[in-house]
């Protein structure tokens, strides 16, 4: 590997600047879109309702219920990894914005324009175009938020909740520059410091008055805990798990051979496996006490189970990068890399197919493996389509665009801005 000694079997330096890439990461982001897709097919099939209170349910939850998780993990792995080989300079943060800025922002705005359209042509009874002011809060990517003081809003106007990540990832993008520094000269105590905010901010709401003043009857305590506890400080532990990933990963294949540490990571590959299913387990457990949309949410006011669950995700996935090349087969390859690829656009994309289905197609929903069948068979291609579209006609070019901008401003710069 470029930068950390020598190079490892399935690690890549594909940016030509020292920052390795690691492939299984693709994996991993592959497999957690398609799990948040197919959580959502297996609720619009009828079979979340089904399963509710069973052992399938459990294991339904258990599995898919958290994966958003897996999201802030890589994002604060692949996002700190620069500053970790770079030995604590974050880089400029004007170059950090832009790629981010393009990263994030074009096609989460064309799902809104999407939606936008779609709602003024023919809107799902009841919803409705939205204000200037809803959209205003989405444009911003500042939705959850301001939920908080305005519970009425609808995510993605009702017709794409699933954008609620994206205010989540934009506030980190905010927060990284802050304390990039710091967290590389600290990463244990910006992990414990994390766990903190995290245990602290749920605590915070959950047992003391933090959201009674803004209780009414139409939006009673229960639910506005659900939307605090899956604000930006709820998921620090998440992100901090990457970031203190990504700086053990290079100190790790600094100090020791790889042969050395893909032994070890076999042999910590069991227990890790053995905490994530026996977390996985009590996180789904919690299908026995209520159904639908909101499982997911409810079981993330459990502090202690979901920051156990976050760190046995992540050392799961932390054995599996650090194994050998068998073990990252199933998570680096091509199939899983053209999905990770695509995978922002599908994200957007799959809830809006799967509304304007509900609305207008008598499409089965009676909990069935046909119902599923049916749902997955037209939702996941529709979405991948859609995902196609975005990334060749929006996405792609505009990081075209910014990349051929940062090497003309390298060129312009001369030495001293091609080594900051």
């Amino acid at each position: 590997m470029s930068g950390l000694g020598e190079r490892g079997e399935g690690d890549v330096d594909r940016t030509g600047s020292g920052v390795p890439i690691v492939p299984a990461m693709d994996g991993f982001r592959a497999y957690a879109i398609l799990g948040v897709v197919l959580l959502h097919v297996l609720g619009a099939a009828g079979i979340l309702d089904a399963t509710a209170g069973t052992t399938g349910g459990i294991l339904i939850w258990g599995v898919l219920g958290n994966i958003i998780d897996a999201f802030f993990i890589i994002s604060g792995f692949v996002l700190f990894l620069p500053t970790v080989v770079r030995s604590g300079e974050f880089g400029r943060l004007g170059r950090f914005a832009r790629a981010r800025a393009a990263r994030l922002l074009p096609a989460y705005w064309l799902s809104l324009v999407v939606v936008l359209l779609l709602l003024a042509a023919k809107p799902p009874p009841p919803l409705a175009l939205p204000g200037l002011t809803d959209i205003a809060v989405h444009l911003g990517a500042l939705q959850m938020p301001a939920r908080m003081s305005e519970p009425s809003l609808l995510l993605g106007f009702g017709v794409n909740g699933p954008v609620w990540m994206i205010s989540i990832i934009f506030g980190f993008y905010l927060v990284l520059p802050l304390i990039a520094r710091s967290y590389f000269r600290h990463p244990l105590l910006g992990l414990a410091l994390a766990l903190g905010v995290t245990l602290g901010w749920k605590a915070l709401v959950l047992h003391t008055g933090l959201v009674d003043a803004l209780t009414t009857e139409a939006f009673p305590r229960w639910a506005l805990e659900l939307t605090a506890i899956d604000q930006l400080p709820g998921w620090a532990l998440s992100f901090a798990l990457g970031m203190t990933g990504a700086w053990a990963y290079v100190r790790v294949l600094e100090r020791y051979p790889r042969e050395v540490v893909q032994r070890r990571a076999l042999h910590v590959l069991p227990f890790a496996l053995i905490a994530y299913v026996g977390l996985a387990y009590l996180y789904g457990r919690t299908s026995l006490q209520v159904a639908g949309a909101i499982t997911g949410s409810l079981a993330r006011t459990d502090m202690l189970e979901t920051a156990l669950g976050s760190v046995s995700r992540a050392a799961l996935m932390a054995a599996i990068v650090l194994g050998p090349i068998r073990l990252q087969r199933p998570f680096a390859n091509r199939a899983t890399s053209r999905i990770a690829e695509h995978s922002y656009g599908f994200y957007l994309a799959h809830a809006i197919v799967i509304t304007y289905l509900i609305a207008f197609a008598a499409l089965p929903g009676d909990g069935s493996l046909l119902a599923f069948a049916v749902w997955s068979a037209i939702v996941i291609p529709a979405s991948l389509a859609y995902a196609y579209v975005s990334r060749t006609l929006v996405e792609q070019p505009i990081r075209r665009r910014i990349q051929e901008r940062e090497r003309r401003d390298r060129e312009v710069g001369g030495p001293a801005e091609r080594s900051g």
